[in-house]
C-alpha cells in the first residue's frame, strides 16, 4: 500500500442550516398546439375518436386471426398504443385517467402505452367530455395524436442496428435480442402523502399517515404481482415460438439487477417470425436491441518488449482495498501481479469453462493488462520493491476471443459479481473495462447501464467503466464508423470524435458509474509515422459524449495511448510503441512480460481505479460517493485548453469531461490549496435543502489583495433508477443539484431564498452569484453555453475569482427534488467537495483557511454558551 505523505489533509465541511420547502403549485404552460385544440374541440375530438375506433376494430380483427393462425394468446384487454401528448403541459401519468397504462415515455411527447380495456372506454368518455366542454375533459387538448396504425411501432422500440435490417429478418432463423418489459401498471405512483391540516390532532393525522402507508404497501405488492404475471405471459409467448431464455432471472429466487421498480429486462433467442409478432403485438414491450458485443482494438502483430529488471511487488496488507477486475481473466502467477492477486476468490462465468480463470486472450491477454495498469498506472519499475495498492480480484466474463458470450446477460452477471464480492470480501471498487461496440442509445437507459445504477444504489460500490473505442478500419452496423472511415471523409482528429457515430458505448452512459475516456501519452512524429493526436489531447479512438440526457460523459480521462498513420493514401492506421502505455502482458502464449504494444480506453480505466484504491486506503470508512467526488474534483484540463473560446471548450468538455485526475490533488492539498469535504453518509429528501458554509480568511477579503482564486465544487449522489421514463428527473427516484450564495448573503437568508424559489427554480434564470461559473445550472450566465452541470449524478463546476470578491461566509446549498418516487421520506445519499486554490502565487492559503474554520467554530460555541446562560 502506498503511503500518503501529504500533510495538507482535507478538512470537514460544516452543515449550518437545513429546512424543507413548503408545497406550492405553479400553472403548467401549454404549447400553442394545445391552445389550438382547445379552440377547435369538435375537430380535435373527432380525430381522436376516429383513431380510437380504428384501433379497436383492427385489434379485434387481429385477435381473431391470431386464433386461426395458432399464435400465442395476448391479454384480451390490452391494446398496444402510441400517443403524442404536449410534453410540457401533460404529465404522462395522467393517462391513468384515460384507461391507459404508460409503458414508456419517449422524446417529443411520444408515449408507448397499453389500454386497460379493449373498448378504450375511459378514453372515449374523456373525448366526449372534451367535445361538449364538460368537466373532466379539458386535458384532452394536450393529447395531440393517437396513432391508429401500429406498423410504425418498430421505429419506437428497436435499436438502430436492429431497425436497419428489420425487413430482412428471416422467419425461421433464430435471433438473440435483449428486451425490456414494463410492469408498473396503471398505479405508477404512490398516493399523495397526506398534508397536515391546520388544527388537526396528532392522533387523526397519525391515522391518515397509517392509511397512506398501507396504500403504499398495497401498491408495492401489486407491482410485484404484476411483474410475475408479465414474466409468465412472456414465458408463454416465447415458448410457443420454441424460443429460449438466455438470462436466468425468470427462474431465479433472488432478483437480478435486470429487475427495476418499473420494468424487467431479459435476453431471449427467438425466431424471426416470433420476434416480429413480439414487437408488433406484445403490449408491454418498450425496448428491443441486438446483443451488444465487446469492442476492443486489435493487438499489434509485432511486440516491442520493455527491459525486464529485478523489481519485486510486495503483497498489500490484509485489510487493503480490493479491486474486482471484471474482464477476460488474469494470469495470476505473473511475476508482476501474483503478490497482489486474491486467488481464492477468483471465479469464471464463461459458459463451459467454470473454474478456468486464466486470461486466455492471445497476444498478451486483456484482463492481465488491465490488472497490471491498476498496480502500475504510469510506468512499471525495473528495480526495487513496492507494496501493491490493493488486492486484485479476478472475475472472468470474457472468453478466449475477448468476447462477451451470448449466454451471459450483463445485468445478471454484474448482479452475481457484486453479490459475491461485496458481501463476501467487502469489495467496493469494480473495474469494468468492457463496453459494447456501437454508440449507446439516447431514448432510455439500457438494461446494462441501469443494472450498474441499481447496484450502485443498493450497495456502497463504485463502478469505473470505459467510454468505448472506435475500430481502426472496420465500421460496425450503421452507427459506428471506424477511424479510417472518418479520415477518408476528411474529418480530422480530434474533430471527428464529435461525430454522432463516436458517442460513448453501452454501458458508459450509466448515471452512477464513473466513465473514463483516453488521452494521448505523447506526440510522435517520425519520417514514416505520425501520431493522430497530440500529447494530452483526446486519443484518436476514444469515444466521446455527451451521454444520455446531455450528461457529461466521460467524466475523466487517462492515458490510454493513441494511433499512428503513415504517408500512404489512404493511410495505414496502427500504433507505435512511442504512443502506447507500458502494460503488463500475459505470457501464457509466449512473448514478453511487459510491453508497449496496445492502446484503448480499457487501459485508461484501471489508472482511475488505482486512484480509487488509494482513496479507499486513505478514507476506509467513507463512502464510494466521496471517492467518486474526489476523483472528479482532482481532474483538470490540460494547458492546451487555456486559450480556447466558448465553443471549443464545449467540444473539449464532450471529449475529455472534467479532465485528467491527479492522485496528489485527490488525496491531499498543498500550501496554496485546500479541500473541504462532507464526512459520513449525508442524505437528503425531496424539497429539502442543506446549507454548508466555508469561512473565508480575513486577509483574502481585503481590497488590497487581488489574488486569483480557483474555486471548484463537486457534488456526487446516487438514487434509485427505473428505465421506462424519458429524462433524469423520472429515471431517478430523487435528483439533486447545488447552488451558491450571492454577494453578502448569509446562510439563513440564503436558505430561505432557496426554499422560496424552489418550485420556480427550474424555469428561472440563475441569479447573480459571487462569480460566473464555467458550466452553470442553466444555459446562460456561464462560460460554456448549451450545457448544464446539473444533468448527472456527478456535478462539478469551477470558476476563477478575485480574492476580494469573496465574502466572509461562502455558502453552498444542496437541494433535493422529487423524481419518480413521491414518497416524502425517500432520500438520496450524497458527498460534497469544495476546493480553493491560489493561482500562480505561493501564499499560505491552506493554513489561513484552516484557522478561519477553527476560529468560526470557537465563536459559535461561545455564542451558544452565552445564550444557554
Amino acid at each position: 500500500m502506498v503511503e500518503n505523505s501529504n500533510s495538507f489533509n482535507h478538512i470537514s465541511l460544516e452543515l449550518v442550516a437545513q429546512d424543507i420547502a413548503a408545497l406550492s403549485r405553479f400553472p403548467r404552460k401549454k404549447d400553442p398546439k394545445t391552445q389550438g385544440n382547445l379552440k377547435s374541440r369538435g375537430l380535435h375530438g373527432s380525430q381522436l375518436k376516429n383513431s380510437a375506433l380504428t384501433l379497436i376494430s383492427n385489434w379485434e380483427n387481429d385477435r381473431n386471426k391470431r386464433k386461426e393462425e395458432g399464435k400465442p394468446d395476448l391479454p384480451p384487454e390490452s391494446i398496444p398504443l402510441i400517443l403524442q401528448v404536449d410534453p410540457i403541459a401533460f404529465e404522462a401519468e395522467e393517462l391513468k385517467q384515460y384507461g391507459i397504462e404508460v409503458i414508456a415515455e419517449l422524446e417529443d411527447g411520444y408515449i408507448i402505452g397499453a389500454s386497460v380495456d379493449s373498448g378504450l372506454t375511459d378514453l372515449q368518455k374523456k373525448i366526449e367530455f372534451f367535445v361538449n366542454s364538460q368537466r373532466g375533459g379539458k386535458t384532452v387538448a394536450a393529447v395531440w395524436e393517437l396513432l391508429d396504425n401500429l406498423k410504425g411501432r418498430p421505429q419506437y422500440l428497436l435499436s438502430p442496428e436492429l431497425l436497419d435490417h428489420w425487413e430482412q429478418l428471416q422467419d425461421e432463423q433464430p435471433y438473440a435480442v435483449d428486451i425490456g418489459v414494463a410492469c408498473i401498471g396503471p398505479n405508477s405512483k404512490f398516493p399523495k402523502f397526506p398534508e397536515r391540516k391546520g388544527n388537526e390532532s396528532d392522533e387523526r393525522y397519525a391515522k391518515r399517515t397509517e392509511r397512506w402507508n398501507a396504500k403504499k404497501d398495497a401498491i408495492s405488492q401489486e407491482w410485484d404481482e404484476l411483474t410475475w404475471h408479465r414474466q409468465e405471459l412472456l414465458r408463454s409467448f416465447v415458448d410457443q415460438y420454441q424460443g429460449d431464455f438466455l438470462s436466468s432471472f425468470i427462474d431465479d429466487i433472488s432478483p437480478s439487477p435486470a429487475y427495476l421498480p418499473d420494468s424487467f429486462s431479459c435476453r431471449i433467442r427467438i425466431s424471426g417470425k416470433g420476434l416480429k409478432d413480439l414487437v408488433f403485438n406484445f403490449p408491454y414491450l418498450f425496448d428491443v436491441s441486438e446483443t451488444d458485443e465487446f469492442s476492443e482494438l486489435i493487438a499489434q502483430q509485432s511486440q516491442v518488449s520493455s527491459e525486464e529488471g529485478t523489481f519485486e511487488l510486495l503483497a498489500p496488507p490484509k485489510d487493503a482495498p480490493k479491486i474486482c477486475i471484471i474482464d477476460s481473466g488474469i494470469q495470476e502467477r505473473h511475476t508482476l501481479l501474483k503478490s497482489a492477486v486474491d486467488s481464492p476468490n477468483s471465479k469464471s462465468w464463461v459458459p463451459g469453462e467454470n473454474g478456468q480463470t486464466a486470461d486466455q486472450v492471445s497476444g498478451g491477454g486483456h484482463g492481465t493488462r488491465v490488472a497490471g495498469a491498476v498496480l502500475y498506472p504510469r510506468n512499471i519499475p525495473l528495480s526495487g520493491k513496492q507494496i501493491a495498492v490493493g488486492w486484485l480480484q479476478n472475475a472472468r466474463v470474457l472468453d478466449a476471443n475477448c468476447r462477451f458470450p451470448e449466454k451471459l446477460f450483463p445485468p445478471d452477471i454484474l448482479g452475481e459479481i457484486v453479490n459475491i464480492y461485496y458481501h463476501r470480501t467487502k469489495t467496493r471498487i469494480f473495474n469494468h473495462s468492457i463496453t459494447g461496440s456501437v454508440p449507446c442509445r439516447l431514448k432510455y437507459m439500457s438494461a446494462w447501464a441501469s443494472a450498474i445504477d441499481l447496484l450502485s444504489w443498493q450497495q456502497d460500490v463504485l463502478f469505473i467503466v470505459a467510454a468505448g473505442n472506435l475500430h481502426l478500419t472496420e465500421d460496425i452496423g450503421v452507427t459506428r464508423f471506424s477511424v479510417q472511415t472518418h479520415l477518408a471523409a476528411n474529418r480530422c482528429d480530434p474533430g471527428y470524435l464529435l461525430n454522432y457515430s463516436c458517442r460513448i458505448a453501452n454501458p458508459a452512459q450509466s448515471f452512477q458509474a464513473l466513465t473514463v475516456g483516453s488521452v494521448a501519452i505523447s506526440t510522435y512524429k517520425a519520417a514514416s509515422l505520425t501520431s493522430l493526436s497530440e500529447e494530452d489531447h483526446p486519443s484518436a479512438f476514444s469515444c466521446s459524449g455527451f451521454g444520455i440526457w446531455q450528461t457529461i460523459k466521460p467524466e475523466v480521462v487517462e492515458y490510454g495511448g493513441d494511433l499512428t498513420v503513415d504517408s500512404s493514401n489512404p493511410p495505414n492506421i496502427t500504433y507505435h510503441e512511442q504512443v502506447c502505455p507500458e502494460l503488463v502482458r500475459s505470457t501464457l502464449d509466449g512473448g514478453p512480460a511487459l510491453a508497449c504494444d496496445m492502446v484503448g480506453t480499457s487501459y485508461a480505466v484501471p489508472k482511475v481505479s488505482h486512484i480509487a484504491a488509494r482513496l479507499a486506503s486513505e478514507f476506509p470508512n467513507e463512502s464510494c460517493l466521496l471517492y467518486r467526488a474526489l476523483i472528479v474534483q482532482s481532474a483538470q484540463w490540460p494547458a492546451w485548453t487555456n486559450p480556447l473560446d466558448s465553443q471549443q471548450k464545449f467540444n473539449t468538455l464532450r471529449q475529455i469531461g472534467y479532465g485528467i485526475p491527479s492522485i496528489e490533488r485527490a488525496l491531499g492539498n498543498n500550501p496554496r490549496r485546500i479541500t473541504l469535504i462532507t464526512r459520513g453518509e449525508q442524505k437528503i429528501r425531496s424539497r429539502e435543502a442543506h446549507v454548508y458554509q466555508v469561512r473565508i480568511p480575513e486577509r483574502l477579503l481585503s481590497q488590497g489583495e487581488e489574488l486569483e482564486i480557483l474555486v471548484e465544487i463537486t457534488l456526487s449522489y446516487k438514487a434509485q433508477p427505473r428505465r421506462t421514463r424519458r429524462n433524469r428527473r423520472k429515471y431517478l427516484s430523487t435528483w439533486l443539484d447545488w447552488d451558491c450564495s450571492k454577494r453578502g448573503e448569509g446562510a439563513e437568508h440564503f436558505l430561505q431564498r432557496i426554499l422560496k424559489d424552489y418550485d420556480s427554480s427550474e424555469e428561472s434564470s440563475e441569479v447573480e452569484g459571487l462569480f460566473t461559473w464555467t458550466l452553470g445550472k442553466q444555459n446562460n450566465h456561464k462560460s460554456i453555453k448549451n450545457v448544464s452541470r446539473s444533468a448527472g449524478t456527478i456535478q462539478k463546476d469551477w470558476a476563477v475569482v478575485k480574492s476580494f470578491e469573496l465574502r466572509e461566509a461562502f455558502c453552498i446549498a444542496i437541494v433535493g427534488h422529487q423524481g419518480w418516487n413521491n414518497d416524502p421520506e425517500a432520500q438520496a445519499p450524497y458527498s460534497l467537495v469544495v476546493s480553493f486554490e491560489a493561482i500562480g502565487v505561493e501564499v499560505p492559503l491552506y493554513a489561513e483557511f484552516v484557522e478561519a474554520q477553527q476560529v468560526g467554530i470557537e465563536i459559535e460555541k461561545q455564542v451558544q454558551i452565552s445564550i444557554t446562560h
